[in-house]
């Protein structure tokens, strides 16, 4: 059995553990719809200055389309070469999120009344545009293609690109901004985490079965995240061109990128390049697990329909009401195994 041949029958299972994300992306799937947006359109009118403004214009400018370059990489990459059912569940499933983020980020869009012709101003931005290119070099022809398309999607671009808006992002809810848009973004952090373990995982069970991670693609793999860093440093000074705001400032943004992106290499199984031992934002890590902002009675309804349910109604809504008075951990939802990850939390342990 082999990663790139159909299987006639359901199970048993050759990759169990891809079966596994499947159900965790099912068990922590969201909609927009879930999260009030009314104070953030108060923010935006009101709250946030030039500066925060034309910080959030530039990423907002990018963030929806960078998660149309990595669903159409699921799409119409990965669904070409991938056949055991239960792969193509979870690709399938990580695939169907990033249209669920697709559609949670032109909500915020929308809500805060930015105009349909800002989803095609990237393009005219070099430093936007540039990130957009890059990505459509990566293809599926052979096997070393697929190994260097698992890993910079998997580990560069929801692995590291994303991470980086979402942590300038951040930063607003921090000062009491944005509260919205910040649970948009947690949740967003939750699945791009456990979409980056599931595809790292798939990354080196193919490179295992094909004996395709030679020494020229660790180094071609190096070389993108050395290329992705570089293009986020041009995006961060785009996004930081009136100056620092309060609480960051576009150094703090460039070290903890590359913070991740050793952490993405060693997921890799590569050498780190950068070396920074000490996680750049330790307010990042608190936000992230904090309080969700969501109507009660939606998210209420949405976790019911969610969890598996088992013994009768009353237990189902005391279990739910308790767990609502614990703080939330949402990095840890990715398996009961688990050690430490990048954020202070867990990830899925090997």
């Amino acid at each position: 059995m082999s990663l790139l041949e159909a299987r006639k029958t359901y199970k048993p299972f050759e990759y169990p553990w891809a079966y596994d994300f499947w159900k965790t992306q099912q068990q922590i799937h969201w909609l927009p719809e879930e999260v009030p947006l009314g104070e953030d359109c108060r923010d935006w009118a009101q709250n946030i200055s030039e500066h925060e403004r034309n910080l959030l214009t530039q990423i907002f400018r990018f963030f929806t389309q960078a998660d149309v370059e990595v669903q159409d990489c699921y799409h119409e990459k990965y669904a070409r070469v991938f056949k055991p059912t239960e792969i193509k569940m979870m690709l399938t499933a990580f695939s169907n999120m990033e249209t669920v983020h697709i559609a949670a980020y032109s909500h915020l869009l929308d809500t805060i009344g930015m105009p349909e012709s800002e989803y095609g101003m990237f393009l005219e931005y070099e430093e936007l545009k540039a990130k957009h290119d890059y990505l459509q070099k990566f293809g599926v022809d052979n096997d070393e293609d697929i190994a260097r398309t698992l890993a910079m999607f998997g580990g560069f671009t929801e692995g590291v690109q994303l991470f980086a808006s979402f942590a300038m992002l951040m930063n607003f809810p921090r000062f009491n901004k944005m509260k919205g848009m910040g649970q948009i973004v947690s949740w967003s952090v939750r699945d791009e985490s456990l979409h980056c373990e599931g595809i790292i995982k798939l990354f080196h069970a193919f490179c295992a079965e094909r004996n395709c991670l030679t020494k020229a693609v660790k180094d071609d793999i190096a070389d993108q995240c050395q290329t992705t860093i570089r293009l986020e440093d041009n995006f961060i000074d785009l996004a930081f061109e009136l100056g620092p705001v309060p609480g960051m400032t576009p150094k703090d943004i460039k070290k903890y990128i590359r913070y991740i992106a050793d952490w993405r290499l060693g997921q890799l199984g590569l050498k780190p390049i950068y070396l920074i031992d000490e996680h750049p934002l330790p307010w990042l890590q608190p936000l992230l697990n904090g309080v969700e902002h969501a109507n009660f009675f939606e998210t209420r309804a949405t976790e019911y329909s969610k969890g598996a349910t088992r013994g009768d109604w009353n237990t189902v809504w005391s279990n739910f009401d308790s767990r609502r008075k614990v703080k939330a951990n949402d990095v840890d939802v990715v398996e009961e195994h688990s050690e430490p990850d990048m954020f202070g939390g867990t990830q899925a342990a090997e």
